[in-house]
């Protein structure tokens, strides 16, 4: 019987034969030579799967994303420094011919011109200092340590060893994080609590999983989430029509991959009940899918644990998936997984190697987010949840409120930059006896700016979702301030709030109902950032005079000076007071890409005027608006520093320069 566990230090006959012939490696010699060459990248997959555990390491290398069938060949080149350092670098080769002058290169495709270095792998002789033992106080202890290195060479994430750490994991933190278990009472036991489950049963040949409605049940059971990627998959979902069927029992085979999967896992850590989204909300009915995603993140907060399909661009990848991307066999990848890209391989001489990058939490290598990172549903999912399990193409990584463990490091590190910790944290903090509600304020401030920045990085499959996606978010935050939202702004910071930019503007998106005002960033595509004011308070704002709706349109008056300006060209971003044609504003940002192309007339709406901004110069903060009478819109903001020879807006704001504009 095939073993589930990878051997550790196994070579290939070519590997052992070009570490034993190698004329640098004995003495660690200063120099270069080819250290072994593979006709594809297939040929590395293959002798990895097959256990060499140094090609797995070169495996390792290639990021998510490479476009491997473009590649020539393969070769692993050794450099030895005349320190004595050594580095297996492994360098793709493009397809195409050898680049031989500067005329041949112009007649070849930019991606195919150059030779690539997927990664180094440092060649040692001395392991001291190379395996992290668990310190003193350390979030996890492990009377059997056979529990995590089995983890460490399991082949596949479905096999008892990964599900053993998981487990682990998961019961010390039930047991020992008191700040997890605080975090999870701080949710109401009523209010998001789901209206659906999936009862997983025990996997027995005649036992289906099957939907089963919390209200028919008589305690509320606890229950796991699944966080995944659709991907546009076309899969079984909860519909009106087959609401009956899915109570009476769920084929295991007529589900996707990664739902398969989610409910192997909850059998795995000993659980009955667990919550999928497409299966837990009738996909339907529009009033079941509000009254549910409205209280998403309460269902994630809810929770024990959030089972995270991290690698999985679809819900047919899986979450015990082995595939990555660039995979020359998906059914293979599938199976099982290459555990020893990131374990210390023995080479002839007394020599090692190992890859030098590490697993982080989130289980990348690189700083590319991984495809359910990518997800702007996933935000409130991840800060929410008490606990999370991610199950990658890598392996399996844990992040709870109390701290951040991986199979490379499985006693855990408390968690100094996880933004789940970070968040439980601001708001436990936020809630202190001895803290002024300036100091409160602030610190909540700044959590959502970081949350702002997170989401708006990330991508909706339906735009109509921007401010509902997050709204469990906002709900705690309101919950801690008493602070009031409008369309994704706080009514009572809205001057500092009006001042965002898009980092790449484009076309705005089309949407059946309305959704958000122009002054709101809910209504534009792509990242949104704010200016950091800082500790500075302005020397003079703008006034709010009303905020509301009319016509089922949102809108804000405002009393403020303004300019009308025009722009200097098409191509450029400068504008010009309309009268005073040496006056420039030099950093207008458009919001969108119809913006950008705009010819209206356009005024500047100075909002604040931050002192000692940069180099003791104070800068003007504000908006670009077009438009007249009911039709004033939003086009972009504006920043100019006052150190400029001739600033738009005077150094006395006089009242004749104040007026009142009514922003849609």
């Amino acid at each position: 019987m095939k073993s589930p566990l990878a051997k550790e230090h196994i070579l290939c006959s070519l590997c052992f034969k070009s570490a034993n012939g190698s004329r640098l490696l004995p003495t660690l010699t200063k120099g270069s030579e080819l250290f072994r060459s593979y006709s594809s990248y297939k040929d590395i997959f293959i002798s990895a799967s097959a256990g060499c555990h140094l090609c797995s390491l070169f495996l390792g290398t290639f990021k998510p994303g490479v476009q491997t069938g473009d590649l020539r060949s393969v070769e692993v080149r050794l450099r030895v420094s005349r320190t004595g350092g050594a580095w297996l670098a492994v360098v793709a080769l493009p397809q195409g011919p050898c680049i031989t002058s500067q005329v041949d290169s112009d007649l070849i495709p930019p991606d195919q011109l150059r030779e690539q270095v997927m990664g180094e792998l440092p060649v040692f002789r001395t392991l001291e200092g190379r395996f992290e033992d668990p310190q003193p106080g350390s979030p996890f202890a492990f009377v059997d340590p056979s529990i995590y290195k089995n983890a460490q060479l399991s082949k596949s994430l479905s096999y008892d060893a990964s599900a053993s750490l998981a487990k682990e994991w998961l019961c010390q933190c039930l047991q020992h994080h008191d700040k997890c278990t605080l975090a999870a009472e701080g949710v109401s036991p009523t209010y998001g609590y789901p209206a659906r489950l999936i009862r997983v049963g025990g996997g027995g040949d005649n036992e289906f999983a099957r939907l089963v409605v919390t209200v028919d049940l008589v305690v509320m059971p606890r229950y796991l989430t699944l966080s995944h990627c659709w991907g546009g998959a076309d899969i079984l979902k909860l519909l009106l029509g087959n609401f009956n069927d899915l109570k009476n029992g769920i084929p295991f085979s007529n589900l996707p991959s990664t739902f398969q999967d989610a409910i192997v896992i909850t059998r795995q850590l000993g659980f009955q009940y667990v919550w999928i989204d497409s299966l837990c909300i009738i996909q339907d009915l529009a009033s079941d899918w509000r009254s549910e995603s409205a209280i998403m993140g309460e269902i994630y907060a809810h929770s024990v644990c959030t089972i995270a399909a991290l690698t999985a661009r679809s819900s047919f990848e899986g979450c015990f998936s082995g595939a990555r991307s660039n995979s020359v066999d998906h059914e293979a990848a599938k199976k099982e997984r290459t555990p020893l890209a990131f374990r210390v391989c023995k080479i002839p001489h007394g020599l090692h190697a190992e890859y030098s990058a590490s697993l982080d939490v989130e289980l990348r290598v690189d700083h590319s987010p991984l495809p359910l990172h990518t997800r702007a549903w996933v935000v409130q999912e991840r800060l929410l949840a008490p606990r999370t399990l991610y199950y990658g193409a890598w392996g399996l990584a844990w992040e709870c409120v109390a701290c951040s463990a991986t199979e490379s490091y499985p006693f855990g590190k408390h968690s100094q930059f996880s933004p789940k910790a970070s968040f439980f944290e601001i708001c436990n903090r936020a809630q202190a006896a001895d803290l002024t509600s300036e100091s409160r304020d602030a610190l909540i401030y700044s959590l959502w700016r970081d949350v702002q920045a997170s989401y708006t990085r990330c991508h909706l499959t339906f735009f109509t979702d921007r401010l509902i996606a997050i709204s469990s978010v906002v709900k705690r935050i309101e919950q801690l301030t008493g602070w009031t939202n409008m369309w994704g702004l706080w009514k009572e910071k809205l001057l500092y709030e009006l001042v965002w930019f898009v980092d790449d503007p484009k076309d705005r998106p089309e949407v059946k109902e309305y959704l958000a005002p122009t002054w709101s960033w809910a209504g534009v595509r792509g990242l949104v950032f704010f200016d950091t004011v800082g500790d500075e308070v302005p020397i003079w704002s703008a006034e709010v005079m009303e905020t509301g709706t009319k016509d089922e349109r949102g809108f804000i008056r405002l009393r403020a000076a303004m300019k009308e300006v025009v722009r200097t060209s098409e191509i450029r971003r400068d504008l010009v007071d309309k009268t005073r044609s040496r006056a420039m504003v030099v950093s207008w940002f458009p919001d969108t890409l119809a913006a950008r192309r705009s010819t209206e007339e356009m005024r500047c709406v100075l909002l604040l005027r931050i002192p000692n901004r940069w180099d003791k110069y104070a800068v003007d903060l504000g908006l670009v608006i077009s438009g007249s009478g009911d039709e004033v819109v939003r086009l972009g903001s504006f920043m100019q520093l006052r150190s400029d020879t001739c600033p738009l807006f005077e150094e006395d704001i006089r009242d004749e320069d104040v007026d009142e504009i009514i922003i849609y």
